[in-house]
């Protein structure tokens, strides 16, 4: 059973990221020349729900890209101490990389 929230969460994320591309597209380039004005941004910024779609289309996005990056890693990297040093380095940039989109968001 190892693994299996990992492969779960990945196609989960996978599920996220298809319809959040859909709703980013949408709203950022079909709803007008107005949608990427500095007001515009700002107020739609204000809300909880974009506020709240944004977090998760983001954790998604770095859930996603750095799980198959882990993926990668351990594939191709057979030594145990570069894939602890590869798996620290993983998470420390993915926690940082949120930490830093969700300081931006809220």
């Amino acid at each position: 059973m190892k693994g299996v929230l990992q492969w779960a969460l990945q196609r989960i994320t996978g599920l996220i990221l298809f319809f959040g591309l859909i709703v980013h597209f949408y709203v950022m380039h079909y709803s007008g020349s107005s949608a990427l004005e500095y007001e515009e941004i700002a107020r739609r910024l204000s809300s909880p729900f974009w506020k709240g779609f944004d977090i998760l289309f983001l954790g998604s996005i770095l859930y996603h890209g750095f799980n198959g990056l882990w993926g990668i890693a351990i594939e191709y990297i057979h030594s145990r101490k570069l894939l602890k040093i590869a798996h620290t380095l993983i998470v420390l940039l993915a926690a940082g990389l949120l930490a830093t989109g969700v300081m931006v968001i809220v």
